[in-house]
């Protein structure tokens, strides 16, 4: 994480300022933020079994293991609720911090896959693949569509998963075709700029 970054973001809520500071890919998918809360505060059914056997068993019963992914189910409860208070710009500066340094430290593509299940990530690895090969127009279109928060607030977690994939996809797309077009443009000013000196220098050369 840059220190700057969050010496400059500490500054700012102590005079009173909360705006949203994001850390992650904004450009070209869904507000990092609005990922976190939707994922963090999602729970599978195989998540909710783990965590109601959990609620059966004294810490003196469960193994190191077990005390981690107990660990981690109550951390992210608590963090759904940090990031609902974070979007309403009702945090505290104490736990403003906690947002941020979260989104710097942890991995919203290892949360994701934690959440879906072994038929789901197949779905995926599928839809992502035959999405990957649609012309760049249909894929950009989609991704627009879906990214609307009407629309994004509606999708499986297994299509919110994809979505972020192909955002990325689409994105890397339209980076290449963009430096294509910035390299096209500069070799052809490289070649009006030569033109301009030959012609330029044609006087002196007949001289």
């Amino acid at each position: 994480m840059n220190d700057f970054n969050r010496m400059m973001a500490k500054e700012m809520i102590k005079m009173g300022c909360k705006p949203k500071i994001i850390h992650g890919n904004v450009i070209g998918n869904v507000s990092p933020d609005i990922e976190w809360t939707k994922w963090l505060s999602y729970e599978p059914e195989f998540e909710k079994k783990r965590i109601e056997y959990f609620d059966t068993k004294k810490v003196s019963e469960l193994s190191y293991e077990e005390l981690e992914e107990a660990s981690r189910y109550s951390r992210n409860k608590i963090f759904a609720k940090l990031f609902k208070l974070y979007e309403n710009g009702e945090c505290s500066e104490e736990d403003y911090m906690k947002v941020y340094d979260y989104m710097c430290n942890e991995s919203i593509n290892k949360l994701m896959l934690s959440k879906l299940t072994s038929e789901e990530l197949q779905y995926a690895k599928q839809e992502i693949t035959r999405l990957s090969k649609i012309s760049k127009e249909e894929l950009n279109a989609k991704v627009k569509e879906e990214q609307k928060p009407e629309n994004y607030e509606k999708l499986s977690m297994v299509d919110s998963y994809i979505l972020h994939i192909i955002s990325n996809i689409n994105y890397a797309q339209s980076m290449t075709d963009l430096n294509k077009k910035i390299a096209v443009q500069l070799e052809q000013n490289e070649i009006m700029l030569q033109r301009s000196l030959y012609y330029a220098l044609q006087p002196y050369t007949r001289k």
